[in-house]
């Protein structure tokens, strides 16, 4: 079991940071390629240094692109913190669900209670939009993507990736309500109707919904002392059995 838990825990986080990596490509290629023509990435980039000496070489055949990319996945993980995500076994990711928990009971509390009543755990559809960014979400268009990114690099902190899944739930209420377990699982993984996502739609729903990095923080104190008295108790069971 021990095992199998590893190695669900190592699959997620290679295919999370892939779904990161593949979107920067995506969205950065053109803007790296053309940077490289007008002489303005920075020295850093050191594929750029070699194609220079060799402008022969068609700028898409180097590795021009992907070093950039590179550099920039390393400053999210880095200067933003997203490392927390692919952390081994995925506790903080694991944390952020608990946390997104305890603000559904907050924001959300008959939906919260739906959730309970069907015994909906909520890590089963939100790990793959935090750990991801969204991106999990096959209908969410990029549009609305990078928006989200924009306020998150802006800010600097995770609070608007709280808020947005807070505006899905909130946004999806009424179908979600109507369903049960089966139900609300098959529409919160293939969403159907993708209005909600939205540019316009979802990301001014988010911003109205008031979640501070202060609330962030009182909140994960409390699951962290939750995890903590789960695991003494378990500790004392262990012991119990053994004697």
């Amino acid at each position: 079991m021990l095992f199998f838990n590893y190695s669900i825990s190592v699959v997620l986080t290679a295919i999370g940071m892939d779904y990161v990596v593949a979107h920067l490509l995506r969205v950065l290629q053109e803007t790296i390629e053309w940077n490289a023509l007008k002489d303005r990435l920075p020295s850093c980039i050191e594929s750029i240094m070699t194609w220079k000496k060799n402008k022969k070489v068609p700028l898409h055949e180097t590795e021009v692109v992907e070093e950039t990319v590179f550099r920039v996945m390393h400053t999210l993980l880095t200067t933003y913190n997203l490392r927390h995500m692919y952390w081994p076994e995925l506790r903080a990711l694991k944390t952020s669900c608990r946390v997104f928990e305890h603000l559904i009971e907050k924001k959300l509390p008959v939906l919260s209670d739906h959730f309970d009543h069907h015994e909906l755990n909520i890590g089963m559809f939100a790990l793959g939009w935090f750990q991801t960014c969204f991106l999990y979400i096959p209908s969410m268009p990029s549009k609305t993507i990078n928006r989200i990114w924009d306020i998150w690099l802006v800010e600097r902190s995770p609070k608007i990736y709280f808020r947005v899944a807070t505006a899905i739930l909130f946004l999806s209420q009424p179908i979600l309500l109507n369903n049960e377990l089966e139900g609300m699982m098959q529409y919160l993984n293939t969403f159907p109707d993708a209005t909600i996502f939205s540019e316009d739609i979802l990301i001014n729903c988010a911003l109205q919904i008031k979640i501070t990095n202060r609330m962030l923080t009182d909140i994960e104190m409390r699951v962290m002392r939750e995890n903590e008295l789960a695991h003494g108790l378990h500790s004392d069971l262990h012991s119990d059995i053994k004697e």
